[in-house]
């Protein structure tokens, strides 16, 4: 391990909050340098120093002269959520509703209380829709959204699936969601994972098969010590 990644990690950090959801373990620690950071059964998801990631999943949205209605399919930390907001207001580009679809309450209840600086005030934002519930199922019924935001794992769901199998049927399902024109973005994955390249070259070259305008952002996430890529396409007119 890299010196200075060694010494970052061994940094003392503080828990703030834990609790058990009916679905996962949810944590709130302190760091003196990346500030509140999101822990779901062990695992870091994201840091208050994060903006990188919520910009870059954002960006590819921007193109876009007409989003107004937007789905992010995860996100509850928030923080995409607030990065679209933002960005439109700034903008001045239009947006009447962002629909954001995560199973877990008590996430979203923890990263209201603990990283305002990451989700600011999104969720008490009038046009910001939060649904408590399985983003599968929600965006297995959507249709003509101008955007999709994919901001979950790219683990199979159920365990008779395969991940090529699961990628498939994610795309297959944003595809149909989205209205001609629509953009579709998602977090693929960072440098250090092991078969990297196979999920890099499945993701092509299931993206190639029915959107077009396939583009890679290859971005720091500061708190994640390394490169993180990032895939937005859009659906055919």
């Amino acid at each position: 391990m890299d010196k200075k990644k060694e010494q970052f990690l061994q940094q003392p950090t503080q828990l703030l909050e834990k609790c058990q959801s009916n679905w996962q373990q949810v944590e709130i620690y302190q760091h003196p340098i990346f500030g509140n950071q999101l822990f779901i059964d062990g695992d870091l998801q994201i840091s208050e120093a994060d903006w990188a990631y919520n910009s870059a999943m954002v960006a590819p949205l921007l193109t876009l002269e007409d989003a107004r209605n937007i789905a992010i399919l995860g996100g509850g930390d928030g923080g995409v959520l607030n990065e679209i907001l933002l960005s439109f207001d700034r903008l001045k580009k239009p947006c009447d509703r962002v629909t954001l679809i995560d199973i877990d309450q008590d996430v979203i209840d923890l990263c209201k209380r603990w990283m305002p600086k990451l989700c600011g005030n999104a969720f008490s934002d009038p046009r910001a829709q939060v649904i408590v519930g399985d983003a599968f199922a929600w965006i297995d019924q959507a249709r003509n959204l101008d955007a999709v935001i994919y901001d979950l794992t790219m683990d199979p769901i159920r365990e008779d699936m395969s991940r090529s199998e699961f990628v498939q049927y994610i795309l297959d399902n944003i595809h149909r969601s989205l209205r001609p024109g629509g953009i579709f973005c998602m977090q693929a994955c960072g440098e250090w994972l092991s078969d990297r390249e196979q999920l890099l070259g499945e993701l092509r070259q299931k993206l190639s098969s029915c959107f077009e305008d396939i583009q890679e952002q290859v971005v720091v996430v500061p708190s994640y010590f390394e490169m993180w890529t990032f895939i937005a396409a859009q659906k055919p007119l």
